[in-house]
């Protein structure tokens, strides 16, 4: 089932390649998921931040540690979250 989330991610990033231009991304996505480029990575906070590929600002999300680990700068992902008081959850990265 893994793999399979993995190449809906996979292929939702392969047609924001080829499309007009991104402006759809996030929204195509799902509620509740933002999708774009690692930016930055902060351990000690347990936070990263994503340019967001529907709005290009920056996104940041708390993270576990172990997701955190997974993170390098550079990768595209797919973030579901919750939102707690205007902080973003990170529930799965992919």
């Amino acid at each position: 089932m893994k793999q399979c989330g993995a190449l809906i991610v996979a292929g939702l990033i392969g047609v924001m390649a080829v499309s007009a231009g991104p402006v759809w991304a996030c929204d195509a996505a799902g509620p509740s998921t933002h999708v774009g480029v690692v930016t930055q990575l902060d351990a000690k906070q347990r936070q990263f931040t994503i340019k967001d590929a529907q709005t290009g600002k920056p996104m940041v999300f708390v993270a576990e540690s172990p997701q955190l680990a997974a993170l390098n700068i550079g990768d595209q992902v797919a973030v579901k979250y919750e939102d707690h008081d205007g902080i973003m959850t990170a529930k799965q990265i992919q």
